[in-house]
Formats: structure tokens, C-alpha cells, sequence
């Protein structure tokens, strides 16, 4: 029923002199979501420091939903247009009130009126408007500070928007703002989570899953692009390599000692994404690690993982325990998949005492001894390569990066 969406954005104020590019970026990000969800056609402009899309069409719930996904949107306005005029307001407020699904209890009317030139200003607006709902609806309590509904006004120059609902968004700052990244994906549930959280940190990602077939089926595989259908959404496009891995598992644990095996299998992985962010031209490398959480995690395991590559490794989930890990990952819409049972190769060739303080001089001697850099070079090359786009569509890709 609404065909005026006003957009407030998160961190952008705090930008300065660089505000533009941030803008700019969210921008078009903003407009390819609307060409790609709502069927309409629309303008979308900047008026007073937040986006107003306007439509002929009523923007769909799927269409909204699709925008909080946005980073850099803080929230999402379902708004009416009324004309700057004192008198205009009420009639439209008591209209959504009517229309109004739910039956609050309390209520607040808010005011934000960045037209100086109205004749009331914030406050006063608030208390008019409020006084005449007290009278109109009398179910209706004012509660100013834990109210049912909120009845949102803003006075612009041209335009006035009235909202009853909020809908928070991501926030942060906009894709391709802080950077790219590869992203190290797997199938379980931190990786996801700390993708989305470097997404809100406005980085731009390339997606690598290391695929151990033939140790593991084809279900692995399905699982993974499923979660990737999810976290392509973030961002206007998106590349996965599927990198196969089994061989170098398991020529790494017939090489190696046997309690070394999951750290060299994650050093190799971390070797391989780094010749990827190479290819693809990333400036760092993204996991999911959280310090203590598995063995390969240990403050140790992390120092010596750190000095595989010169490009820095995020780690954004490193003080997070596994409860709150979870509770993001169904935030976002990957737990159901994460909980989806598969098979692990790590875990196939897993020791029965994983090393957590590893020898540096035995790990500089394994890599004298056993080079891995033309397999690793060799499993890049046959990794297969898909397209997502921002509505969760896959397709088999090319190996060049857009």
C-alpha cells in the first residue's frame, strides 16, 4: 500500500569531505535492488541527507525486505507524502492509524523538521498532532519512552513523510567503501557470520569454498551455494570458487605429522585464498575464526597461520563464543542451512591430538621439503566459478573478475 519509501543511512554523517563517495556507492546499490524487485517504474532521489523512492506501484514487502539487506541503510520508512501543510497532517495520521494492523496500547508522535521555515517547530508539532490523536483515539495512551506505536514526522522543504513503522537495516558503511575481500566460506556457521559482519564493515567479497571431493559428496556442494544464495544479497555481485581440495588434504596428512594435519590443511587454504585475492585483485583475507573455538584457533595456531601471507587475515568473530555466533547466523538467515548435516574432510583426517603450540622450526622445514605452491596453484585452476547476483540467483561463471 505504500508507494514512498524514505531511506535513513547509518555511519555515512561521519564522513566529512569523503561523504559523496560514500553516497554514491549507496546509491547504486539502492537503485539496482529497486530495478531488480519491484516491477514499476520509480524515482529515487536525495532529499536533506536520506533517499525518498517514489512509485506509480506500491513497493511490495519483498522490495523492503530486499533494501535492509543494504548495507549502510540504518532503517526503512513505509511513508505517506503530504504537502507542507500544518493542517494536512492530522487527516493523514488519523487515516494510518485506521489502517494500522496491529492494536497499540501506547503511543508517541516523533518529529524531525529539518524545513526551518514551517511554522511550529519539532516539539511543537509533536504535542499538535499528539493532543489531536489523544482526543480521536482515545484507547490510545501517550507513553514517550516505551510507546506501542511511533508516529514518525518528517518536515522537508518540499515534502512532509509520515510513518508508523521503522524497519531497522543493516546500518554500517556501503559495500566496496572499506575494501576487498576473500572470504573463506565452509558450511557451518561462523564463516557466514563473519562475512556478514565485514559486509557491515563495508567490504566487497569474493567467496572460496575448499571442496574436499572425493571425500565428501555433492551435498556438501549444495549446501554451500545455498549459503551463498543468502550471502550474495549483501552485495550487488558476487563470485565463488569452488577450489578442490581433497588431493592436497590428503597428500598434506601422508606428508606431515599427524597432529599438524588441520593446521597445514588451514595453512594451505589460507595459501591458496591468497593467490585467489592475488588473481582477483583483494587486499586481505576473511574467516571465521573465534580464538579458542577449535584447535587450529589457539593464540599459537593463529600467530603462525598469520605469517603464511603478507596480506592481512580479518578475523572479525575472534571474541565471540559459539552462542552469540548462532544467534547471528539465524539473524541472517544461515543457521537452518548451517545445521544441515554434511560430511567433513577435516574432520575425516583429524588427529587424535591436534598440535595448539606449533614447532616453527619443524613447520619452515615441512615447506622446504614439501613446496605446495604449484598443487595450490594447480587447484585454483580447477576451481569451478559462479556468478550470484543481488536477488540470490546462481549461475555458472567465468574466472574473471568483474
Amino acid at each position: 500500500m505504500y508507494k514512498t519509501l524514505v531511506i535513513n543511512v547509518d555511519e555515512l554523517w561521519l564522513k566529512g569531505k569523503n561523504r559523496p563517495m560514500y553516497f554514491k556507492a549507496i546509491r547504486r546499490h539502492i537503485q539496482e535492488v529497486l530495478q531488480a524487485y519491484h516491477p514499476g517504474e520509480f524515482s529515487f532521489d536525495l532529499e536533506e541527507q536520506r533517499f525518498v523512492a517514489k512509485s506509480g506501484l506500491p513497493f511490495s514487502q519483498e522490495t523492503m525486505q530486499a533494501l535492509l539487506k543494504v548495507p549502510g541503510i540504518h532503517s526503512l520508512m513505509p511513508a505517506r507524502r503530504i504537502p507542507v501543510n500544518l493542517d494536512d497532517i492530522f487527516p493523514v495520521v488519523k487515516e494510518e492509524l485506521k489502517l494500522t494492523g496491529t492494536q497499540p496500547c501506547t503511543f508517541k508522535v516523533e518529529t524531525r523538521r529539518s524545513y526551518k521555515g514551517f511554522p511550529m517547530n519539532s516539539m511543537e508539532v509533536s504535542q499538535h498532532i499528539g493532543a489531536l490523536v489523544d482526543n480521536e483515539f482515545p484507547h490510545l495512551a501517550v507513553d514517550v519512552k516505551k510507546p506501542d506505536l511511533v508516529i514518525e514526522i518528517r518536515i522537508l522543504e518540499n515534502n512532509i513523510y509520515l510513518s508508523t513503522r521503522k524497519m531497522l537495516g543493516v546500518g554500517g558503511l556501503p559495500v566496496g567503501t572499506s575494501g576487498h575481500l576473500v572470504a573463506l566460506i565452509s558450511g557451518g556457521f561462523d564463516s557466514p557470520v563473519a562475512s556478514y559482519l565485514m559486509f557491515k564493515r563495508g567490504c566487497r567479497q569474493t567467496f572460496v569454498f575448499f571442496y574436499a571431493y572425493p571425500f565428501v559428496g555433492d551435498e556438501v556442494k549444495d549446501k554451500l551455494l545455498e549459503i551463498i544464495r543468502v550471502l550474495g544479497q549483501y552485495q550487488r555481485h558476487s563470485k565463488l570458487y569452488i577450489v578442490p581440495f581433497g588431493e592436497m588434504q590428503d597428500l598434506i596428512s601422508k606428508k606431515c605429522k599427524e597432529d599438524y594435519r588441520t593446521l597445514f590443511f588451514r595453512k594451505a587454504m589460507l595459501q591458496c585464498a591468497a593467490l585467489l585475492a592475488r588473481q582477483v585483485k583483494a587486499e586481505a583475507l576473511l574467516t571465521g575464526d573465534a580464538l579458542g573455538q577449535v584447535s587450529s584457533q589457539t593464540i599459537g595456531n593463529i600467530s603462525l597461520l598469520d605469517n603464511v601471507t603478507p596480506l592481512p587475515i580479518f578475523r572479525p568473530l575472534v571474541g565471540y563464543n559459539k552462542i552469540e555466533i548462532i544467534e547471528l547466523a539465524k539473524k541472517i538467515g544461515t543457521h537452518d542451512i548451517s545445521v544441515i548435516p554434511h560430511d567433513d574432510a577435516c574432520s575425516m583426517f583429524a588427529p587424535k591430538h591436534p598440535v595448539i603450540r606449533p614447532n616453527a622450526s619443524y613447520v619452515e622445514r615441512f615447506d622446504k621439503e614439501f613446496p605446495l605452491e604449484e598443487h595450490l596453484k594447480k587447484c585454483l585452476d580447477e576451481a569451478e566459478v559462479f556468478d550470484i547476483s543481488l536477488t540470490g540467483e546462481i549461475t555458472f561463471g567465468q574466472c574473471n573478475e568483474k
